[in-house]
């Protein structure tokens, strides 16, 4: 790093004379990567790395590491270094015989650095996921470079030292203490950070350089040998029948419903972004919205979360347990710095991959925030003096229930779901399931569903795995 960096100064006419300072980043520091989960006192300063979701983002501030005091009794100044940002003046003069006690800071001395915070969430990825439980998070501490490396929404890797801060504060002079005054909580001092869903740049282009010199973060997303070898003899054994293999592995508890598999198939994979080739450049959206309509009962939730565990990045709600706040952004004031941030919700963290929505005929005053989020991809928002647009590149796929309970043939989608027809029109698929009554039909669903049951369950009965000709 240090080599790549003289050589871009040469290159760009500078002398080492003019770099003040170079940091030393860990890139790839996969040896103690551990889950957010077993983040515990054991840690504590010992260098780990952690991958989760970035959910909240401060705003960058200046950090006094060293200021003078001139003491106003006999003018002395004296130097005073921060540790860990905790501000402490002097208590008294060091002089002999002087008993000051009333210093002035030299603002003109004070040696600072950048600084931000953000708090990452554990993935929320069928391996971490744990039912009943509030995904665990913590807090990273920036400095220097390493500030305005990631927005809310993104999957970050940081690798820090496991510190612990004192959640007591001092109140009226220490004379009344909070009664926690023995807890503390757990916070990341990053050394790195590496940003796993921003744009890909190659590793032997200059911008890769560049980038890294200047942010000190990392945005390489490439595949694995073992993952490029697995799709190379997929292909090879299977050819042109690649897709219908992928369109039965998906979610096979599930009989039927092969064109429905097909389209949440397609909105998985999505598409390329494109742009207008007008002179304003306007964005096309590249990702496809999904709804399912239909009778109770037809496994609309079931494909709904099959599609949230399988997708890389996916992100399930309930459209009855869920607010504009939970579903966009939500601006929250920060207890230690009283300053407004932004958290995301779950359409800005299911940011390129697939935010699953349930129940969304039970939305009835969120239906204008996901407008703007499911055309535009982006969210923004003007609230407590902020004012920011974040980015929702990601494929809604939602389930509804008609209006009664049943799907009524003679009136038409607007009617049974009673949605505004500006939704509606956001979605680029519509299934309309319907609970028709078939005898050969419910046979083989039922016989289906006792052959799954029966595997689950340590049997040795084999599932049917034939299809409906689409």
């Amino acid at each position: 790093g240090v080599a790549v960096h003289l050589v871009k100064c040469s290159g760009n006419g500078l002398q080492l004379s003019d770099v003040d300072k170079v940091n030393i980043r860990l890139y790839n520091h996969t040896e103690t990567i551990i889950a957010l989960k077993n983040l515990k006192a054991a840690y504590i300063k010992k260098l780990v790395t952690v991958r989760g979701t970035v959910v909240k983002v401060s705003t960058v501030k200046p950090l006094v590491l060293a200021l003078e005091f001139k003491c106003m009794k006999c003018a002395t100044v004296i130097r005073r270094v921060f540790s860990d940002g905790k501000f402490s003046p002097p208590v008294s003069c060091i002089i002999q015989g002087c008993k000051g006690r009333t210093f002035t800071p030299l603002r003109s001395t004070a040696k600072l650095i950048d600084f931000q915070k953000i708090r990452i969430q554990e993935l929320s990825s069928a391996e971490n996921r744990e039912e009943g439980r509030v995904p665990r998070t913590i807090e990273c501490e920036l400095i220097e470079d390493l500030v305005d490396c990631c927005i809310p929404g993104e999957v970050v890797t940081v690798a820090g030292i496991v510190k612990v801060l004192n959640n007591h504060m001092d109140v009226g002079g220490g004379k009344s203490k909070s009664r926690n005054q023995g807890l503390y909580y757990l916070y990341l001092e990053a050394i790195s950070v590496r940003n796993s869903k921003a744009h890909v740049v190659s590793e032997n282009s200059d911008a890769s350089s560049t980038d890294i010199l200047a942010t000190g973060s990392f945005s390489f997303e490439t595949f694995t040998d073992k993952d490029l070898k697995f799709i190379t003899e997929y292909n090879s054994e299977h050819g042109a029948d690649v897709f219908r293999q992928i369109l039965h592995s998906f979610c096979p508890s599930i009989y039927g419903h092969e064109l429905v598999k097909a389209g949440i198939t397609l909105a998985l994979f999505g598409a390329v972004q494109k742009h207008s080739m007008d002179q304003n450049k306007v964005p096309i959206r590249g990702d496809i919205h999904v709804i399912i309509v239909g009778d109770p009962g037809l496994g609309k939730s079931q494909l709904l979360k099959a599609a949230a565990s399988v997708s890389p990045r996916g992100i399930y709600v309930c459209g009855n347990t869920t607010t504009n706040a939970g579903l966009t952004v939500a601006v929250v004031k920060d207890s230690m710095t009283n300053d407004y941030a932004f958290e995301a919700g779950a359409m800005v963290l299911a940011d390129r991959g697939l935010c699953c929505i349930d129940e969304f005929d039970k939305m009835s005053a969120e239906y204008q925030s996901l407008l703007e989020a499911m055309e535009q991809q982006c969210v923004s928002v003007a609230k407590a003096g902020l004012v920011a647009s974040l980015s929702a590149r990601t494929s809604v796929l939602a389930a509804a229930n008609p209006v009664g309970g049943h799907y009524d043939r003679g009136k038409t989608v607007n009617e049974n779901l009673k949605m505004n027809a500006a939704l509606l029109s956001r979605f680029d698929l519509v299934f309309i399931l319907l609970d028709q009554p078939d005898l050969f039909l419910d046979k083989r669903v039922s016989d289906h569903i006792m052959a799954c049951v029966r595997t689950s369950s340590g049997g040795t009965a084999k599932i049917l795995l034939e299809f409906e000709s689409a």
